[in-house]
This record gives C-alpha cells, sequence and structure tokens, in this order.
C-alpha cells in the first residue's frame, strides 16, 4: 500500500491564495497579465494580442474572463489599460518577524489532512502545460 505524501504547511496560512472557481482561462489570462505588466502592475495588450497569445477564438471568452477577474478584485480594466492589484493582507504584518507561530507538528500529521485529489493535480499538470506553451510561443524556452 503507497502512503500519500502530507502536503507542506504554508509558512503564512493568513494569507493563503486561492483560484478555487477560476478557469483555465482565467488563471492563464492572470498569468499573462502579470508576466507583461511593468512595476506597478499595468499593461495595455490589446485584446487581438492577448487572444493571439492565448488561443483564444472568440472574444466574449477573453471578456468573460477579464470581467470574472475584475469582480474578483484580482484585476483593473478600463479603457484597454490592465492592472494586476496587490493582493490585500488579511492582517497587518506588525514586523519583519511577526508570522503567526506554526501549527503543533502533531496537529500537522498526515491523517489530518485531506487527501489529495487526482484530479486538482491533472488540472494543475494541464495549466503548467499550458504555461510552458506559451512560454515556448513567446521564445522563453530554457536555453
Amino acid at each position: 500500500m503507497k502512503m500519500l505524501k502530507s502536503r507542506p504547511q504554508p509558512p503564512r496560512p493568513d494569507r493563503r491564495r486561492s483560484d478555487q472557481g477560476l478557469t483555465r482561462l482565467e488563471k492563464l489570462l492572470y498569468f499573462v497579465l502579470v508576466a507583461v505588466s511593468n512595476q506597478d502592475g499595468v499593461s495595455f495588450y490589446s485584446d487581438a494580442r492577448l487572444a493571439e497569445l492565448l488561443d483564444i477564438r472568440f472574444p466574449h471568452e477573453l471578456e468573460a474572463a477579464r470581467n470574472e477577474l475584475v469582480a474578483r478584485d484580482l484585476i483593473a480594466y478600463e479603457d484597454g489599460i490592465y492592472q494586476v492589484l496587490d493582493l490585500p493582507a488579511c492582517s497587518p504584518r506588525k514586523g519583519r518577524d511577526s508570522s503567526p507561530p506554526l501549527a503543533d507538528p502533531a496537529l500537522r500529521s498526515s491523517s489530518s489532512l485531506p487527501p489529495v485529489r487526482r484530479t486538482v493535480l491533472r488540472e494543475a499538470a494541464s495549466d503548467l502545460e499550458s504555461v510552458k506553451k506559451l512560454l515556448e510561443r513567446w521564445g522563453w524556452s530554457r536555453r
């Protein structure tokens, strides 16, 4: 019988991000906007260019993905200008060493963690493959 490895616990559980509910296209659009934005998070790629990069066939697909990212407060969009927004902190940090204490190791045993679902792993692998293809298309392949 094979033992499942426990998932590593995040150093800042109070800042855990969730992309639960985002479609593959929404995740890829967000990734592209992060990758092409300047220091202020601003980018102005045209819809046509984004559709080309993301292999989108219909304009409504891009519009729906953009609207969902705006609704989730991940990006702002106005007059063709995108801005990747700063992620809000759930709790203010008082100092560099103010991370919450890690949970007691006894509480983090593999038996208390939910099992890793195969579908989640498959989706992550699919998303990673899509990102790799985007990077190759942009000429950012390994040298």
